[in-house]
């Protein structure tokens, strides 16, 4: 008796495709690790803070696109002018924000981020250096050298999914379009 064919297809794969799935596992959750042993470090700014979130959200406009009137920064918040200058007006208090008239139209009020508002927004969504830094400090010179090439590799494969986002069309990076590595890729030379 012959056996009954069978609807499965076993797929064959290549060491090396298991490989590269192994090594994105490895990398995405040394990553996970590494992201929550920083995140005591990056929330402590937040906790630290006074600023309320309505506050936080006008300087961070006001960070991103100047000075400008307060209708259209109570518009881009989603809040009424009265709302806003409430806001404003606490923010000013506390050196964070400046209002003056507008020069073309005396009723209209612009609203600018000062110094030290800047530094408050910074301060609390910027990742600071130096605990990377400090890292880094730890690491030998072969590490390190491991490690820029990667991140170097990872950031190429962003600028190449960005200008490219359909993956078939891309090789991965480090190789030419045949799987082989491509000339001059290589770390240590």
């Amino acid at each position: 008796m012959v056996p009954a064919p069978t609807d499965r297809v076993c797929a064959v794969t290549h060491p090396a495709d298991d490989e590269r799935a192994a090594l994105a596992r490895r990398l995405e959750d040394a990553q996970r690790r590494l992201a929550d042993l920083l995140l005591a470090q990056r929330l402590e700014p937040l906790l630290r803070t006074t600023l309320t979130v309505p506050q936080l959200r006008a300087l961070a406009v006001l960070q991103l696109d100047g000075e400008t009137s307060s209708h259209r920064l109570a518009d881009v918040l989603g809040i009424s002018p009265a709302t806003l200058s409430g806001i404003v007006d606490r923010l000013e208090a506390a050196g964070m924000a400046s209002r003056r008239p507008d020069p073309q139209d005396g009723r209209v009020r612009l609203v600018a981020a000062t110094p030290r508002g800047a530094a408050a927004v910074r301060r609390l969504v910027a990742q600071e250096d130096e605990p990377l830094t400090d890292l880094l400090d730890r690491l030998d010179v072969a590490d390190l050298r491991a490690l820029t090439a990667g991140i170097e590799a990872l950031t190429r494969a962003a600028e190449s999914a960005a200008a490219d986002p359909d993956p078939a069309t891309s090789a991965p990076s480090g190789t030419s379009g045949d799987g082989s590595a491509d000339a001059g890729t290589d770390p240590e030379g």
